[in-house]
């Protein structure tokens, strides 16, 4: 075979390409071409490019190479073009498999460091000994690294850094407060209690000029990824060991905890409801109401003969029974809601003292969780310890632990509705939309069932609101032992008055 038909490939390889750069591994490409002779054909598919992808990591794929092996074993190439060895393998069974494929075709690689035949034995021993001698490199490195967050979970302290060089609150130690952003996430967090959106905060934020720590503008995302670290509880990353930093939350540990277990409730509530995309943050019930026949929720329809008119209607394939006027319903339950907000009995009840100290015992749950976990490893090899023993150990702790989260979650929904006691119309018009949602949410369960007579007007009667109690949560069971039946309750006794 002369030269002129010889047919290379090039390989390039970047472990690291910060928001998608390539021009580090089209550098790598330029260097292997002016290392080729001038006759060697390179097809464009024989450039292969592995963009943020390790060598090292022995579960990471890498496209590129496993594309480069096949082109090697179907007889596609006789020569490897790379900038350096270790940009083509840092572990030694990828050389295997790449002497495997090229040593009886004779494949050549070459480099700025040198040229090696794989079908060479000696050319093989030396390939094997850089290899081995990268890997016992790249291991140190990785044993020190390890070594170092070890030191530093002890010492309650996390890397400092990140995309913008600090977490959004803190100073570029990781440590020290920055004051005016430590008002910022306070008042997020009661905001979020207060039932406000996410994005609603985002929007406020963005309005008033407020940059994330890498100057860009504030996203639903960016805050809700902000306000669920355990960072602002002062704990480090696992949620549960106490970081060498003050909570943000509040200058009390233990109240810091409470308010961050509090917000991760209400956002994780908000998540499960809102898995799909919805018309929910533009109106006030729109799935809210549940359809009596079905007991799905219920989403806005528009009559089609009237686009003006629009109404809460059951969407469901095979039932679509229900369907209400918005404009009559959403005065028809923000009327009750005022009605409960204003209700001294109603008040006297939220006035009872709220649960105390969950925040600690979920602290001291977990902490006892993570010494079993412990106390197993440790315990892994004794042949009398049954892997059962441990799940049922870990489930037992974990199911304390939700119980703990959910008592949390109604505490938060006792502070919400205190904090709008007394509410009238005129404040009502006022608040935002998602703060109205999570006040009707917080209050009513509402159930929608065929009208008794079609025709004009708006029968109350086929309209269940379902006063929300402790016992019930946020789940609403007894509005969905309701629904799955199919049918009203029979007594409407406790039906409020039409306001």
């Amino acid at each position: 075979m002369t030269s002129s038909t010889l047919r290379a490939g090039i390989y390039c390889r970047l472990s690291l390409a910060v928001m998608g750069d390539t021009t580090h591994v089209d550098d790598q490409e330029k260097v292997c071409r002016r290392i080729l002779p001038r006759d060697v054909i390179v097809a464009y598919q024989h450039v292969y490019k592995d963009n943020s992808k390790s060598a090292w990591r022995r579960d990471r794929r890498r496209p590129g190479w496993d594309t480069m092996l096949q082109a090697v074993a179907a007889g596609e190439l006789d020569i490897v073009a790379v900038y350096h060895g270790d940009r083509l393998v840092r572990q030694p069974r990828d050389l295997e498999d790449l002497i495997d494929v090229g040593a009886d075709r004779g494949i050549t690689l070459i480099s700025p460091t040198g040229t090696y035949n794989l079908a060479d034995p000696d050319h093989q021993m030396m390939l094997r000994w850089m290899v081995a001698r990268a890997k016992n490199e790249i291991d140190n490195m990785s044993r020190r690294f390890k070594d170092g967050h070890r030191r530093r979970r002890e010492q309650g302290l996390v890397r400092s850094g990140g995309r913008g060089g600090r977490p959004f609150g803190f100073e570029s130690d990781s440590v020290t407060h920055r004051e005016a952003e430590v008002t910022l996430i306070r008042e997020c967090a009661e905001r979020i209690l207060a039932g406000e959106g996410v994005s609603t905060i985002a929007r406020d934020w963005n309005g008033r000029g407020l940059k994330t720590v890498t100057g860009v503008n504030w996203s639903h995302g960016t805050i809700k990824k902000m306000m669920l670290r355990p960072r602002l509880a002062g704990l480090m990353p696992d949620g549960e060991s106490r970081g060498a930093w003050e909570p943000v939350l509040d200058d009390d540990v233990d109240r810091a905890r409470e308010l961050w277990e509090a917000v991760r409730a209400v956002l994780s509530r908000r998540s499960a409801e809102f898995t799909h995309a919805t018309n929910a943050r533009t109106h006030l019930l729109s799935r809210i109401p549940i359809c009596g026949p079905c007991g799905n929720p219920q989403e806005i329809r528009h009559n089609s003969k009237n686009k003006d008119l629009i109404g809460y209607g059951c969407t469901t394939k095979g039932c679509r029974k229900t369907h209400r006027s918005q404009e009559y319903l959403d005065g028809y339950v923000i009327g009750h809601v005022l009605e409960l907000l204003n209700s001294p009995s109603f008040l006297s009840e939220l006035q009872a003292p709220a649960d105390k100290g969950l925040a600690a015992e979920i602290a001291g749950l977990e902490a006892r969780k993570a010494e079993t976990e412990k106390k197993f490893e440790e315990l892994a090899d004794d042949p009398s310890l049954k892997p059962e023993l441990l799940a049922r150990s870990l489930a037992r702790f974990d199911e304390r632990i939700r119980g703990l989260r959910q008592r949390i979650a109604v505490s938060a929904r006792r502070r919400l509705l205190l904090e709008y006691a007394g509410l009238d119309e005129a404040g009502w018009e006022l608040l935002p939309l998602g703060t109205r949602r999570a006040l009707v949410r917080a209050t009513y369960r509402v159930v929608i069932w065929p009208v008794l007579k079609k025709g004009p007007g708006f029968e109350t009667e086929t309209i269940e609101l379902v006063p929300v109690t402790e016992e019930d949560g946020e789940v609403g069971s007894a509005v969905r032992r309701w629904a799955s039946g199919g049918c009203p309750p029979a007594d409407r006794s406790t039906q409020p008055e039409r306001r």
